[in-house]
């Protein structure tokens, strides 16, 4: 399983999570001291970014709530599913869920918002892996709960399948993301209309993933629609806008069609430099892109320039061992050997291949790709042993 390129999916998809896992006063106030500290403790660790810890103390929670037997043992489970999902074990998520409806259901009632939240997440597990028939049931239960509860307390669906649907993408699982996505875009056009700024956000989202995907034909169009309606929500220079613009260029450099991405590229990095944070990570990403068009221009000294800012701001925003980093010096070191600099390109390889390697593992297809790279490079300055030992390398991995 491809690990995640970054921690804000997990955070983001647990801490919302851990807020619709309603409890009972009971489970609030639970008589067993160490349960709320650990409940506590867990979402300290997942604000953190101490995953793996969170998973740990999920886990001991669940034993103290098995003991128990009260209301405690439904949020336990759910929370251990909750972290589960954002570490790609979607799997054993399934199955924590299941125990959490099951424990909601005993100590809570059958009806109680907490039994829709958890058969929600399950209903969103079933969708992503097409299991349509167990989906609309789950999906059935859940509405019908969802129904007989007071608005304030209801459970916010939308936001628990977009969530879920960014996990999917964080660990590289784009069929189950794209069908996620899919079926949000139809529930956001239902309660908001075809034009509203909600609508636009999800069309970006599903336009990425078949962007991902390399169905470019498939997200041109949906980037369009999204520009022309965030165009009319927050206006021309904003930079929602600059969003959809850069992701429309992103399309265009994937496809060679420079020119047409050029134009997207420059006028979302300038609504970007006027922005409130112009070193946001979406910035880098329009970098990116207008490096790689002035190095198809020829244009190395501004290719360069720009690729060295997205460096920079990629390294402030998500630390020197990320693999968006690892993807940037690449960037970098391509165009370093281009112009035959390989002794500068040199040490950008072999450090983004240590990022690689340590976060993907060294097997991965980035590692693979990056070796390549490195191999070029050493045989272009004339270190054959060295090279040589890079290409055996990779022919063990392909056996």
């Amino acid at each position: 399983m491809i690990k995640p390129s970054g921690a804000s999916t997990l955070t983001a998809f647990t801490c919302l999570f851990a807020s619709l896992t309603l409890m009972s006063p009971a489970a609030m106030a639970a008589p067993d001291a160490e349960w709320p500290g650990l409940n506590q403790q867990f979402k300290d660790l997942i604000q953190a970014g101490r995953y793996d810890d969170a998973q740990t103390v999920a886990k001991r929670e669940v034993e103290i709530a098995l003991k128990k037997n009260d209301a405690t043992l439904g949020t336990s489970y759910s929370n251990l599913g909750d972290v589960e999902c954002g570490q790609g074990q979607f799997a054993e998520a399934e199955q924590n869920y299941r125990h959490a409806v099951a424990a909601n259901e005993k100590a809570l009632g059958k009806n109680h918002p907490s039994v829709a939240a958890d058969l929600y997440k399950m209903w969103g597990l079933f969708l992503a892996s097409d299991q349509a028939e167990q989906a609309d049931a789950l999906l059935k239960r859940a509405q019908d709960i969802n129904d007989k509860t007071s608005p304030g307390a209801r459970v916010d669906v939308t936001a628990i399948l977009e969530k879920l649907a960014e996990s999917y993408q964080a660990y590289g699982a784009l069929p189950p993301a794209d069908r996620l996505y899919q079926r949000l875009l139809s529930m956001k056009e239902a309660k908001f209309g075809p034009d509203h700024p909600e609508t636009a956000k999800v069309l970006d989202k599903l336009a990425n993933i078949y962007r991902m995907e390399a169905q470019y034909t498939a997200a041109e169009p949906l980037y369009k629609r999204a520009i022309d309606i965030k165009e009319k929500a927050y206006g021309p220079d904003r930079p929602e806008t600059a969003d959809s613009l850069n992701g429309l260029a992103t399309v265009y450099v994937a496809k060679k069609q420079y020119r047409n991405a050029e134009p997207l590229a420059q006028r979302a990095l300038a609504i970007y430099d006027k922005s409130d944070n112009p070193n946001d990570q979406t910035v880098a990403l329009c970098l990116n892109n207008l490096s790689k068009i002035s190095r198809a221009q020829s244009l190395v000294p501004q290719a360069e320039t720009y690729a060295k800012r997205s460096l920079t701001i990629t390294e402030k925003n998500l630390g020197p061992e990320h693999t968006d980093v690892a993807a940037r010096l690449n960037e970098l070191a391509i165009l370093y050997a281009s112009e035959g600099n390989y002794a500068e390109a040199q040490p950008l390889v072999t450090r983004a291949l240590a990022i690689y390697e340590k976060a993907l593992g060294p097997t991965h297809q980035n590692v693979a790709a990056t070796l390549a790279n490195l191999a070029k490079i050493e045989r272009a300055l004339g270190h054959t042993s060295e090279a040589d030992a890079v290409d055996k390398r990779i022919v063990a991995m392909k056996h």
